[in-house]
C-alpha cells in the first residue's frame, strides 16, 4: 500500500462523503479509492466509514483521523512550497567545491564580491587538492563545482567561465643566466619545478605553427600546488609550466618572464559544474553567471 496515496483517497472521500466524487477529483477508478480506504482501515485496525448502499458517513475515529490527515497534508504542502522557494530564490546557503589552485586567489575574492551583491546568500566554499581530483559534487551535496580539468560525468552540466593558457616561465634573474638564450632541445639541462598531479612524467608538448614537439623537464622540485611553485620561481630557482591565471600579474609586472614565447603549450578552461541537469538552484546559476562576467578575458595572456 502507498500510504500517502491512500491518505489522499481517504481525505477526498471523507471531505465529499462520496467515494465516486473522490475518484473523480483524484482521476483514479472508484475501486482504487475503495481499496485504499480498506487498506488503511486494515492497517489502523479501525473502521473509518459507515457504509450503506446509498451513502457513506464518517465514524468517530474517521472524523478524528480526517483532522490528523488534513494537518499532515497541510504541513507537507507548506514545506514543499518552502523547498521550491529555496531552489528558485536567490537566497540561502550556496555550497561550492573548487579546485584549490583557482580557488585560493581568484574564487575566494569572487565569492566575497558575490556575497556583497547578494546579501541573502551565505557561502560555504571548499577547496579541493589537485588539478584533476574528481569533483565529488553528488556525495558532498554541493550546488556548484569549479574546476580546471575535464569533467568526466554523464550527469554533470559544464559551463565555461574563462579560458587560460599554460606558460613556460621563470624569474628574470634565472632567464638572464641562460647562456645564449633558451632552446627547446636544451630544456632538460635546467632545473624545473612541476606539479606532479598535472604531469607525472614531466613531458610537455610544445606547438609552433603546425608542428608539435615533446620535451622533458628536469624535475628538481615537485609541489602539488601551482601557487607554491610560483613562489619558488620568484626566488630565482628553476623554470616551470604554470597556468596563466596564476602568473598573469607577475608577467605584466616583470616579476616573472615567459620563456620560449614562440611556442604554445595549449589552452584549457575554468569551468563551473552543476552536479545534475535538472533542478539547478537559482543561486548556483547566478553565481556561475557572475564568475563568467568577472573572469571573461582576464585569466589568459
Amino acid at each position: 500500500m502507498d500510504k500517502l496515496k491512500a491518505i489522499k483517497s481517504f481525505v477526498e472521500a471523507a471531505t465529499n462523503l462520496s467515494f465516486t466524487a473522490a475518484a473523480r477529483r483524484l482521476g483514479i477508478p472508484r475501486g482504487k479509492v475503495s481499496r485504499d480506504i480498506a487498506d488503511l482501515e486494515q492497517q489502523l485496525g479501525i473502521r473509518l466509514f459507515n457504509r450503506t448502499t446509498r451513502e457513506v458517513s464518517l465514524t468517530e475515529a474517521g472524523t478524528r483521523y480526517l483532522q490528523t490527515c488534513q494537518h499532515v497534508l497541510g504541513v507537507m504542502r507548506t514545506d514543499e512550497a518552502r523547498l521550491v522557494d529555496v531552489n528558485t530564490q536567490n537566497e540561502g546557503m550556496l555550497r561550492i567545491l573548487s579546485v584549490r589552485s583557482f580557488g585560493e586567489r581568484h574564487l575566494a575574492q569572487a565569492a566575497a564580491a558575490f556575497r556583497v551583491a547578494n546579501p541573502a546568500i551565505r557561502i560555504n566554499l571548499e577547496l579541493a587538492p589537485g588539478t584533476k581530483t574528481p569533483l565529488q559534487l553528488h556525495e558532498g551535496g554541493f550546488d556548484l563545482g569549479v574546476c580546471i580539468a575535464p569533467v568526466r560525468s554523464a550527469s554533470a552540466v559544464v559551463r565555461k567561465i574563462a579560458n587560460f593558457s599554460w606558460i613556460l616561465c621563470a624569474s628574470p634573474a634565472f632567464a638572464a643566466g641562460l647562456d645564449g638564450g633558451l632552446r627547446l632541445e636544451d630544456l632538460s639541462a635546467y632545473p624545473a619545478v612541476i606539479n606532479p598531479r598535472s604531469t607525472q612524467n614531466a613531458i610537455y608538448n610544445f606547438t609552433r605553427g603546425s608542428r608539435t614537439y615533446s620535451a622533458q623537464l628536469n624535475v628538481e622540485i615537485a609541489i602539488t600546488n601551482y601557487w607554491a611553485i610560483r613562489d619558488v620561481l620568484l626566488t630565482g630557482f628553476g623554470l616551470s609550466v604554470l597556468p596563466s591565471f596564476c602568473i598573469r600579474e607577475d608577467i605584466e609586472a616583470g616579476r616573472l618572464v615567459r620563456l620560449l614565447p614562440e611556442y604554445s603549450l595549449g589552452e584549457d578552461q575554468v569551468s563551473a559544474v552543476y552536479p545534475h541537469f535538472q533542478h539547478v538552484p537559482t543561486k548556483a546559476k547566478r553565481f556561475a553567471d557572475f564568475l563568467r562576467r568577472r573572469f571573461d578575458r582576464t585569466l589568459d595572456l
